[in-house]
């Protein structure tokens, strides 16, 4: 007959074992279902990461709608601060007149922006641009040509001359014209006033947004855009493993103090021409050489316009890679005006 100590450690031992196969249980439990379905964006060991559509980045947390909002900001070489830059998802750079050039910042509704500008006007190659995100395009005024056509395209128009002056302001401590601005709380008034549909993710294209180790040898980039004031320098810095941005050989900063920095420099061969003494106009669709610029190298090809989404390709046909992050988007007019060197940094 068993003793009464032997009685109480085979107790014992039944109690540790009921206690770890509990435990393993609970474990087993918690731990996610590698198989279920969810959205079919990007799978990677049958777990999915679901990707911003305008920057790449991962979202932790699952998506969220929004719409896009397409603003013209000054980017003439007396200006003090383009507040809201260091939000945008893509910024373009393209010649407006004579030799200054203006930038096309893409924002998402989400973002918490109290002061964005200076909003400035509309040219007919930023409504072509605008439209491929189905979206929102504030600005102010525009050119004649701008103006003429802009009621023919497929996005929400918010012209601060005029009825949308509401989602404005001017800053009277600047002077004109580079004194208007905006912020997130009026677009979000004009996606409730207008009832602006958010982005629909089945038919917008997202560009190759990849996520893989940086490559040795990364080229500086300099573009000469016209005069000297607007000759841009993108030099890589291997720390961030971004490009950072120089303007007229003088650092070229967000208003929040930090240099720009961009995860992509994406340049865009085009041909444009003059439509007036110092106007121009730009063929955003018959395509054209592109170079993509970032953590991974050079990569040369070509851009497309398929359904209307710009989209970039190698000479086989594949998708090239983009980091995720901010992606300024430079257009020239001659491969020429564009100068890849060593490293500086």
């Amino acid at each position: 007959m068993p003793s009464s100590k032997i009685k109480i450690y085979s107790a014992v031992t039944v109690i540790v074992v009921a206690v770890i196969l509990v435990f393993v249980g609970l474990v087993n439990l918690s731990k996610p279902n590698a198989q279920q379905v969810v959205e079919d964006d990007v799978i990677v060991e049958d777990l999915v990461i679901i990707r911003h559509p305008l920057n790449g980045q991962v979202w932790t947390n699952s998506y969220r709608e929004f719409f896009t909002i397409g603003v013209s900001i000054d980017n003439a070489n007396n200006i003090s601060e383009q507040p809201g830059l260091e939000r945008a998802d893509i910024v373009y750079e393209a010649l407006v007149e004579g030799p200054i050039t203006r930038l096309l910042a893409i924002f998402d509704s989400n973002q918490h922006l109290d002061k964005i500008g200076p909003v400035r006007s509309a040219r007919p190659y930023f409504l072509d641009w605008v439209e491929e995100y189905q979206g929102v395009y504030m600005h102010v005024g525009g050119s004649p040509q701008a103006l003429n056509a802009i009621d023919d395209y497929d996005f929400v128009n918010i012209d601060q001359i005029g009825s949308g002056e509401i989602y404005f302001w001017r800053d009277n401590d600047i002077s004109p014209p580079s004194n208007v601005f905006t912020s997130n709380a009026n677009w979000l008034r004009v996606g409730e006033i207008k009832e602006v549909s958010t982005l629909d993710r089945d038919k917008f294209v997202t560009w190759n947004f990849v996520e893989e180790d940086e490559i040795d040898g990364i080229k500086d980039i300099s573009l000469d855009l016209s005069s000297d004031s607007f000759q841009v320098d993108w030099k890589y810095n291997t720390s961030k493993q971004q490009y950072q941005r120089w303007q007229g050989d003088v650092k070229h900063n967000y208003a929040t103090g930090e240099q720009i920095a961009a995860a992509n420099v994406v340049v865009m061969v085009v041909d444009d021409w003059l439509i007036d003494a110092e106007r121009r106009n730009i063929n955003t669709e018959d395509g054209g050489l592109a170079f993509v610029f970032n953590k991974y190298g050079q990569q040369d090809g070509v851009w497309l316009v398929e359904n209307g989404r710009t989209l970039f390709f190698d000479k086989d046909g594949n998708s090239l890679k983009l980091n995720p992050g901010q992606t300024w988007i430079e257009i020239i007019n001659n491969e020429e005006r564009l100068e890849v060197l060593d490293a500086s940094q």
